[in-house]
């Protein structure tokens, strides 16, 4: 009799059981109109509609566990799981809805648009997760690109893409051009755990993207999350194993990623910090005297602030230093003949996104700065012989380069006139210097019976200092006539003042859906390209002269001392969409590009691409050698803009999704560039 009133007191403190939930923006407004839903395990047990104030109730519940999901259209669902009230205790919650717009471009990269709508530049991509889980344990940005079709390392570390150099591309990094302003060089990119996702675009025919001619790399970096987390990969180092003995550390890259909310639904925060120490043994020199070694740390850290449900700003820092002891070792190159290297890379961006009615601008300033010093292990004069080189590295260089840009684009709301038009327009301004200064040591060649045959010595070279204005404008229009049917129609004007040209570059992208049933996607695109060019280009004149004396089997003097001055030759340029005066070192290196591109999936989870792409490409800045003039014994190595090359390739492409988080690609490239 005793049980039935503590039973009956148990029952009703059961049946008083609720949750209360308020819901707020990040400006600790009420949010009314939101859908609340109440779930225990995989049972739904209520849902709601928030009122005028945020609130609503959930009442007469059992003691469990629970979870909440609070959705409403232009906001991030927010959601709290775990809520225990398996002691019979109420509860009440506090949500905060953070507006979708901070998470737009990340869903853009995604690809969840629909083929059509993607228009006719699709990229290859790369996501985060994909790339981790290699077994070639990628680092960063560039360790991760020859993954893709297109895109190979060449044997001196640096990469290929369609087959050409690195400064023939563009690396942006939240729309940021991040790229080294003397030499076009990506340099020491962000650390993998910092990516969300990696592009890269064989054919961007959209107007927005310039100052390339071959390939762009388009990088989106992950904001901090809702929750504070961290993760620590390549935690250990690997050691050098020698006749059974440990010889010390041979490499060591550990990864650190924290990230999560400074202020919750206002201020968000993510670090990706790397540290990396490698020795590379080269195995035909003699052990201790064969290691090549890197070192240095590589820090991204990024801030998004939440203004308001229509305004939203991202800061990004970016600090690589890098050091490279004996660079280029080989049996032929012992350590002393090596030069030795240091790299900082100093990045900082600014990013404002902010709602206009329809329409949404954004606004990117960056700043960047590269300093580079390369130095040799002493002051000797190098030898080289048949046999192998001695003596120390010719060539001492320190310089300094930076970056200031600024770049507006207006992306308008959609306007329905036969289909729908998606209009954008923007600028880009940016103002770059490179300072810094060369010297040179002799060089002495000898033959397999150590005797002079040839000597190379330098003078004169000077302190330069370049610096460089450009601008650019595009205007551009995604048109989807038809579900069917999507268009790219562009074109982006160009200019460089100190190769002193203005360039017009029409383009235009085609993606077209022709069986709907069949899932037959065909891509379609033409443009035109254009490099910018590096400003160590306009620092050559100011390198040490060569003078080069020939030597007989006596020992005497055979020929010369011919003198070899550096100097930027002149191009006739006749190109339509190309604006510049025939002076010295006006070039304008660029590419008529076209493609075409069929997708065909062959079950639910097989994917099958095939595409062909040709590029010609003109006005390449290449040496040209003027033989020394009889009278004077005096030539000149000149730089001029008349190279050419041609590139055609032929991809095929299988992509197999195995689950919703791991995908197989088997890809199958076959490339070919003449060069003119």
């Amino acid at each position: 009799m005793l049980l039935w009133p503590a039973a009956a007191h148990a029952a009703a403190a059961s049946a008083d059981l609720s949750i209360e939930v308020s819901v707020g923006d990040s400006s600790n407004q009420p949010v009314p109109g939101v859908q609340v839903e109440l779930t225990t395990g995989q049972a739904a047990v209520s849902s709601a509609v928030t009122d005028r104030n945020g609130h609503v109730r959930f009442t007469e519940l059992k003691p469990a566990i629970y979870a909440i999901a609070a959705a409403k259209e232009g906001f991030e669902t927010a959601r709290k799981s775990d809520l225990d009230l398996s002691q019979s205790v109420s509860a009440s919650i506090e949500l905060t809805l953070v507006p979708a717009l901070a998470r737009q471009d990340s869903i853009e990269v995604k690809g969840t648009a629909a083929p059509v709508d993607q228009g006719g530049s699709a990229p290859s991509d790369l996501h985060v997760h994909t790339v981790k889980e290699l077994p070639g344990r990628p680092e960063t940005v560039s360790d991760a690109l020859p993954l893709l079709p297109g895109v190979v390392r060449d044997p001196n570390g640096g990469l290929l893409l369609s087959a050409a150099g690195e400064h023939r591309s563009a690396l942006i990094v939240n729309s940021a051009d991040v790229t080294d302003p003397a030499t076009g060089q990506f340099g020491l990119t962000v650390p993998i755990d910092s990516v969300e996702t990696l592009n890269f675009y064989q054919t961007p025919f959209l107007a927005e993207y310039g100052r390339f001619s071959e390939g762009l790399v388009s990088v989106e970096t992950r904001r901090g999350g809702d929750k504070w987390k961290w993760e620590l990969n390549d935690p250990f180092p690997d050691f050098r194993i020698r006749s059974y003995h440990m010889q010390g550390l041979k490499d060591a890259t550990p990864r650190v990623n924290v990230e999560g909310p400074l202020i919750a639904g206002k201020l968000y925060f993510s670090e990706g910090l790397e540290y990396e120490m490698r020795k590379t043994e080269v195995f035909e020199l003699p052990f201790p005297y064969n290691n090549k070694k890197q070192e240095g740390f590589n820090s991204f850290a990024q801030f998004d602030w939440i203004a308001s449900g229509k305004h939203l700003v991202t800061a990004t820092f970016h600090v690589a230093p890098q050091r490279l002891d004996f660079v280029n070792m080989d049996f032929f190159n012992p350590q002393p003949t090596t030069p030795d290297a240091s790299t900082h890379n100093y990045t900082a961006t600014l990013a404002d996104r902010l709602s206009i009615g329809s329409g949404l601008l954004e606004s990117t300033f960056s700043a960047t700065r590269f300093d580079a010093r390369v130095w040799g292990q002493g002051s000797q004069d190098l030898v080289m012989t048949p046999a192998g080189n001695s003596g120390s590295y010719f060539a001492q260089q320190a310089r300094n380069a930076s970056r200031l840009s600024l770049a507006p684009v207006f992306s308008f709301g959609a306007v329905n006139w036969l289909g729908t038009h998606n209009y954008k327009v923007g600028s880009y301004l940016a103002e770059s210097t490179d300072n810094g200064q060369v010297t040179e040591h002799p060089i002495d060649i000898l033959n397999s019976a150590s005797q002079l045959i040839e000597s190379i010595s330098f003078t004169g070279g000077q302190a330069f200092r370049r610096w460089d204005t450009e601008y650019a404008f595009f205007g551009q229009d995604h048109w989807i006539v038809t579900p069917r049917l999507s268009v790219d129609l562009g074109v982006r004007t160009e200019s460089q003042q100190v190769s002193e040209s203005f360039r017009v570059a029409p383009r235009a992208g085609v993606a077209w859906n022709v069986f709907p049933s069949a899932g037959t996607l065909i891509r379609a695109g033409v443009g035109l390209f254009y490099d910018r060019v590096p400003l160590n280009v306009y620092a050559f004149n100011q390198y040490p002269s060569q003078a080069i004396t020939m030597f007989g089997a006596d020992g005497q003097v055979s020929a010369g001392p011919f003198l070899y001055q550096n100097g930027l030759g002149t191009v006739d340029v006749r190109y339509p969409f190309v604006f510049q005066e025939s002076n010295a070192g006006n070039f304008s290196p660029r590419s008529a590009t076209g493609s075409l591109q069929i997708e065909q999936p062959l079950t639910q989870r097989v994917k099958l691409r095939v595409g062909y792409m040709q590029s010609a490409s003109s006005g390449l800045v290449i040496m040209n050698t003027v033989a020394p003039n009889p009278g004077t014994n005096t030539g000149a190595y000149l730089l001029s803009g008349t190279g050419q090359s041609r590139y055609r390739q032929f991809e095929a492409t299988t992509r197999v999704r195995l689950n919703d988080k791991r995908e197989l690609f088997s890809p199958t490239c076959a490339a070919r560039r003449a060069a003119i």
